[in-house]
């Protein structure tokens, strides 16, 4: 009787007569179903739990599913009800503050005048002599 082989990269079953035999420097096997995966594990270096196309990656999905099933199992367990509070007991929560006014606008500053400056030096001589007379 052959005996059949599981793909040591992707997980399906490898027929007699097909897919081929890696052997490691350390002396471990590596069973291959085809050349697809022996490029991906051997040359390429991949992960077979990244790759979707590979049962390695469904069966990880699998197990994520169902501890994400477990964890909501255990968040939706009843808690225990709380004690009674006691008279003496002060309120946990402080009163909310009121909500403080906005500012008024202030008005805006009103800019000064300033006084008019001749531009040219004759019209300031001029303007001085005039003056004067």
């Amino acid at each position: 009787m052959v005996k059949k082989y599981t793909c040591s990269f992707c997980g399906t079953d490898v027929e007699p007569g097909t897919g081929s035999i890696y052997v490691k420097g350390d002396g471990s096997l590596l069973y291959l179903c085809s050349s697809k995966c022996r490029r991906s594990e051997i040359y390429l270096k991949r992960r077979a739990r990244r790759l979707k196309w590979t049962e390695v990656y469904e069966e990880r999905i699998r197990r994520r599913a169902q501890a994400a099933k477990a964890r909501k199992k255990v968040k939706a367990k009843p808690k225990a009800k709380p004690k009674a509070k006691k008279k003496e007991e002060k309120p946990k929560a402080k009163p909310k503050a009121k909500p403080k006014a906005k500012p008024k606008a202030k008005p805006k500053a009103k800019k000064k005048k300033e006084k008019s400056k001749p531009k040219d030096k004759k019209t300031e001589k001029k303007s001085k002599s005039k003056e004067g007379k």
